[in-house]
């Protein structure tokens, strides 16, 4: 996948994105986001992909703080 075709598929994103979405788009292995994404809630929102759960075993990551995490690093709390 190119970075222009990188790109495009994060623009046209769904607002809501499974762990493994979210894993292609940063371009980082399936199991490290599963762990960034517990890190995320076991550390309160500080460190981490940005996620919340809908129920058991279902956890979703917002489009928009991906889009924030991207330029700036910066892990936006969704609690």
């Amino acid at each position: 996948m190119s970075s222009l075709d990188a790109v495009t598929e994060a623009v046209e994103a769904p607002q809501l994105l499974t762990v493994d979405e979210t894993a292609r788009l940063l371009r980082i292995g399936r199991s490290r986001a599963y762990e960034l994404a517990h890190e995320y809630l076991g550390s309160g929102g500080t460190t981490g992909i940005p996620v919340f759960r809908l129920g058991p075993g279902c956890l979703r990551v917002p489009c928009w703080a991906l889009i924030e995490l991207a330029p700036t690093v910066r892990v936006v709390s969704l609690f």
